[in-house]
């Protein structure tokens, strides 16, 4: 997808952090959903049609993945420390300590 306002776009990029740090806790269908919607860029028609759902019960599933991951971030703050953990990692002089956070963090 492509947004000419930078915080739409930086939204989206955040929601797909999240998935990736929680897609597990998500069921499958709905982890095929939202990886169809946001990293293939398929439109809700062209995800509804191949199992006969509709475009509006795709809209709802997306819609409650996000809110879904959110409420995890909420509660979880993994997204939240990860960051927190590679700004500390950034000020660090020891280089070899520096990638090793980041090692830990997956960055």
């Amino acid at each position: 997808m492509f947004y000419t306002f930078g915080f739409v776009m930086e939204k989206d990029l955040q929601i797909i952090e999240l998935f990736e740090i929680y897609k597990s806790l998500l069921t499958e269908k709905q982890r095929d959903i939202f990886s169809s919607y946001y990293y293939l860029d398929l439109s809700l028609a062209e995800i509804a049609e191949p199992e006969g759902n509709t475009r509006q019960s795709v809209y709802e599933t997306v819609k409650k993945v996000k809110a879904k991951l959110i409420g995890f971030e909420k509660e979880l703050k993994v997204l939240e420390k990860e960051q927190k953990l590679l700004s500390v990692a950034n000020r660090i002089n020891d280089k070899g300590l520096k990638q090793e956070i980041k090692d830990i963090i997956g960055r």
